[in-house]
């Protein structure tokens, strides 16, 4: 009891209560004081709880659709394995239609049997990347060539590759980054200059909300459909995220001299960050809100409309007396 009124301070704690009943009771208090004074007492105190109604649910209608406001937790990705080797026993079922690493194709040949059937996407590649062109990595092929992404696809047994141009890879790999912080996977200083990240793969998801692999594939009318069918879909299917990564080497740098950028050690094992989406409920809580104003608001709107139909049928029976 001690330690709950030590952390009470005035400033903020108490100054924040008294700010809020002074606005209350200003706000309020006025507004039913005009009403009290028009209509009397009791039917101005329905009147002013009305419209407190009615307007909570109107902001609280506009919170649920735009998800702002008193709202809930926001989705997030949620660790739910990490994966040193292919060979152990994995957690999560899904992982294992993932084909490994050394099972797809190399980078490199991937991109040069697709030059050679398309001179001019490596006339294209040639100006913008250099003569040459090594790619690093499945994803740094499947982001110059977005055609690659289609027939790679293809061959993850449901898992889909994610190019850098897509915004979602920041999130999976963000969350990827703070798992292997927590877990302290390269020692008590684990940082994101540890390692290289090779490739994000999403499984599972709406497939009607799978954006364009190639820009302007699709016509409006397939937007569209998508779009509905996406509304439609209630129920979420579960969505999963494989980020790859592997070592960085080991480099000595001279006192003084700025470190070269980082290198994966080819030698050191594919490790694999699995993560699941957890959708949260970000408008749930708007939605309760407006609901429950919206039940007062039709209850209190119920009884003026009682209210109202007495006084009328009272005056209906009242005939004034005559004179003499």
């Amino acid at each position: 009891m001690t330690s709950t009124l030590a952390a009470i301070a005035f400033d903020p704690t108490i100054r924040g209560v008294f700010v809020v009943l002074t606005g209350v009771v200003v706000l309020c208090g006025s507004v039913y004081l005009l009403l009290a004074t028009n209509t009397g007492v009791r039917t101005g105190f329905l009147i002013s709880l009305t419209c407190l109604a009615g307007w909570m649910f109107s902001m609280g209608a506009i919170w649920w659709m735009y998800g702002i406001g008193l709202k809930g937790k926001d989705p997030s990705w949620i660790e739910r394995e990490v994966s040193f080797t292919r060979d152990d026993p994995v957690a999560v079922d899904e992982l294992n239609r993932l084909p490994r690493t050394e099972q797809l194709p190399d980078p490199v040949e991937f991109l040069r049997d697709f030059e050679a059937n398309n001179p001019e996407v490596a006339r294209r590649i040639a100006e913008t990347e250099g003569e040459n062109y090594r790619p690093s990595s499945l994803t740094k092929a499947v982001t110059i060539v977005p055609q690659l992404k289609k027939e790679l696809d293809g061959q993850l047994n449901g898992w889909r590759i994610l190019p850098e141009s897509d915004s979602r890879r920041g999130d999976a790999v963000a969350a990827a980054e703070a798992t292997l912080s927590a877990t302290k996977v390269f020692g008590e200083t684990t940082s994101s200059g540890d390692y290289i990240i090779k490739d994000v793969y999403f499984f599972g998801g709406k497939k009607a909300s799978e954006p364009e692999t190639i820009k302007g594939e699709r016509n409006l009318l397939e937007k569209a459909w998508n779009r509905v069918a996406s509304t439609v879909q209630v129920k979420n299917p579960p969505l999963f995220a494989a980020i790859t990564l592997q070592k960085t080497t080991d480099v000595v740098v001279a006192p003084g001299e700025a470190p070269p950028p980082p290198v994966a050690d080819e030698k050191a094992q594919i490790i694999t960050v699995v993560v699941q989406r957890n959708l949260g409920n970000k408008r749930f809580i708007p939605a309760l809100f407006t609901i429950f104003n919206g039940i007062l608001f039709a209850v209190f709107a119920w009884m003026l409309h009682h209210r109202d139909k007495r006084a009328m049928a009272a005056r209906a029976e009242w005939t004034p007396a005559k004179a003499g």
